[in-house]
Parts: structure tokens; sequence; C-alpha cells
């Protein structure tokens, strides 16, 4: 007897046709989670096209399958390849299908294919239907597994479609596995009869013909293996090189502010004047001894230092750290007078900062610093990092540690 299980409206010609439904072609109506209504050891063949991914219990089916096959019996299985995105999506589907399903109907340790299509550095050998240390009921030995890809990958040499199988979705849409019920406690005949699979009789219905057929169909649009290779190693060529690219940008830039951080700050001349002159004035200190980055300017909300000194200024100099390069990038200013209201606020362009650059700011009117309280910063359009550079300077008490200030520099040009 030959069993076509979930055959639906199509049955396979001299099959009995199985269905949980009264389909036209179907003579017997089963449910495959419930006992099959057949003797031990009274089929053949059996073949489950896109049947058993719906069945609520796996094991309990593939047991029943061997329990009314006959030894040697040829069992064909059709489903569809689990890493795929219909697949994944469809909630009728209860199972999971790929290279590795039919392990779990064996204690085999060995099959008849590649082991590269189902290593794994945790299950080497093939069989694995007692790794839950249980009797599972069932030995069914796998003879061969045929993998139905998707038109852009079915001209692929094997070892690329593995790969791109083992690691991609939508790679492959069908796997079918054609099996041997072996219910013979020796391993003998099954290596005999693995030594000439060529004359094996394989279960081929019209469907799978045509799938193959339809694979074909589409040879003019797949990628050859040179190709596919040509464009892996082209991709890989280019990360690479992007990659090199993006370390030497970096490195040229960690070095610029290496030498900044370190005490060699590349400040126009006229900019570093002014700064030395602004803490002499307010700070009693000819020049700064270090120099650090201060916090990020936030987007959102502002940092503000504390202002302290006395004179006239009309414009305002701020040293800043950009950690990329930024077209949109603004720092703002805003200066809060002692009784805690806004005397003045301005944004500028930092396009022309290169790393560590300084941004000068024109008032327009001239202010006191006496009435100053605190000096904010902040920023709009941030695409990159922005910090405030901040300078070590030395008290004018000599018990007195250093402070951190601002690199914000008052001047009055007039």
């Amino acid at each position: 007897m030959k069993l076509d299980v979930g055959c639906g409206p199509k049955c396979l010609p001299g099959f009995v046709g199985v269905d949980r439904f009264p389909l036209p072609g179907v003579q017997v109506i089963a449910d495959l989670d419930k006992p099959l209504p057949f003797e031990n050891d009274s089929v053949e063949v059996v073949h489950a096209a896109h049947s058993l991914e719906h069945v609520s219990d796996l094991m309990f089916t593939m047991r029943e399958l061997y329990r009314v096959c006959k030894h040697r019996a040829q069992v064909c299985i059709v489903v569809p390849y689990y890493e795929q995105k219909l697949n994944l999506a469809n909630p009728y589907h209860l199972q999971v299908f790929n290279e590795h399903t039919p392990r779990f109907w064996s204690s085999c340790t060995w099959a008849p294919i590649d082991r590269e299509e189902y290593y794994h550095p945790h299950a080497v050998t093939w069989g694995l239907s007692q790794s839950d240390n249980s009797n599972p009921g069932l030995e069914i030995r796998l003879l061969r597994m045929e993998f139905f890809y998707f038109p852009r990958f079915s001209q692929l040499d094997a070892s690329h479609q593995r790969e791109a199988r083992q690691r991609l979705t939508d790679v492959c849409h069908q796997i079918v596995y054609h099996l041997v019920v072996w219910k013979d406690d020796g391993d003998d005949g099954y290596v005999e009869l693995t030594k000439n699979l060529e004359a094996y009789p394989f279960l081929d219905t019209p469907a799978l013909q045509q799938s193959r057929a339809d694979g074909e169909a589409f040879q003019a649009q797949a990628l050859s293996s040179l190709t596919h290779a040509e464009q892996q190693l082209d991709a890989k060529l280019k990360a690479q090189h992007d990659h090199i690219v993006e370390c030497e940008r970096k490195l040229v830039r960690n070095e610029k502010l290496t030498a900044f951080l370190m005490g060699n700050p590349p400040l126009p001349a006229a900019d570093r004047q002014r700064l030395d002159d602004y803490l002499h004035t307010h700070y009693g200190s000819s020049e700064p001894r270090d120099y650090k980055l201060g916090k990020d300017v936030p987007s959102e909300g502002y940092i503000e230092y504390v202002v302290a000194g006395s004179g006239a200024f009309n414009s305002i100099s701020v040293c800043v750290y950009l950690s990329d390069d930024s077209e949109d990038a603004q720092l703002g200013v805003e200066l809060v007078s002692k009784n805690n209201t806004i005397l003045w606020c301005s944004l500028a362009q930092l396009s022309d900062v290169d790393v560590v650059g300084v941004v000068d700011f024109s008032i327009g009117e001239v202010f006191d610093l006496e009435d100053l309280a605190v000096v904010r910063f902040f920023g709009r359009c941030f695409d990159v990092g922005v910090k405030v550079v901040e300078c070590s300077v030395m008290s004018r008490w000599p018990l007195r540690q250093s402070k951190l200030v601002p690199y914000a520099c008052f001047s009055n040009d007039e």
C-alpha cells in the first residue's frame, strides 16, 4: 500500500489519499495528530507534501508513519524551508523544517550526504533522536536531501548555495527529504543500500519536476558562481578599503587632538595672544598650564560657566572641539546678567572648524564683565559631538589649586 498523507484534492495516482477533509481524491479521512487507521507494517511508500508542517506533535506523527510502514519503506517528505519570510509569517505552520530536522528521526551516526550540509559544533554526528536520553520509538534514515532555491540562487554551485542558505533568509523555499524506514537492528543493510543510490527508485512527483523546471527557467536571472564570487570579493575589498580610510581619518584627528591636549594647540597666533591677554588680565596668569575638553554642548538645554573680572567687551571668541566634520551644527552663546536676565544671545556655524578651532562672535554693542553672572553655551542642528575647550590656569594665590575655565575670550575691538 502507498499513502499520500495530507494529499488535499490532488492525490498521486496509485496512492491512497489521506486527509482530514473529505476532498476529491481523499479515500481515508484521518487526523495526523491522532493514530493512523492502518495496520502495522502495511505501507511500502509514504508521500507527504506540505502537510507535516501543520501537525501539532511532529514526533508523534512520525512515530505513526514509522509504525504503519514496512522495513525499508520509502518516505518522501516535501515541506517549506523554515528560513523564508512567508513561512515565518504563516500562523498555520506549526513545525520547523530545515537540514537538521531529519536528524531527530534517527539515531544512526551517519547519513550519505556531505557533512557540511548539517555541521554544527554542538552536534557533529548525524542522528539526534536520542539526544533527550529517551527512546524515540522510530528509526527513519535519510537517503537524500533536495533543496529548492529562489531564482536568484538557483544557479549557484552547491557550496555557494549552502553558504547563502545558512546565513540568509529567502534563499531556499522548499526542502525534500527522501528517507527509508529502518526496522532492522543492524546497519550493514543501510550502508549497502546507500552505496548505489543512483539506482534507487526515488519518488519523483509532477510537482517536484515542475519546481525544478521553474528553477531552470530563471537561469538568466540567477547569478553564476563566478559572478557571485567576484561580487563577494569586490564587496569585501570595498569594505576593507572603507575601514582603512576611516581608521586613517581617525588617526589624523587623534594626532591633532593629542597635540592640542599636550600643550601645542593649533590656534592662530592672534587668537592665542588674545587668550593669553585675557588670562593675564583676569586670572593673574600669563600662560595656560593645560588644556582639557569640557562637557558636551547639548542640543537641548545648555552648559554654563561663571564669569569673573571687569572691563568692557564687544566680542567673544570660543575654542571648541568637534568629533567629526559638520555642515549644519551651530554653537550658541548666551550672556546672563547678575539679575538673571539675558543680555545677548547669538548662533554661529561650525562648518569651518576642523577638529579644534575658534568661533568668533561679534556682539555689536559694549558690555561690562562686572555686569555678567554666567556665560551659557548651547547647540542647534547637532549631528556631531561638540565640546568647549577648557584651560587650566594657576591661581593668583600660591596655596590654591589651579582651576579650569573655558576659552571664552571677551575682547573690546574699539
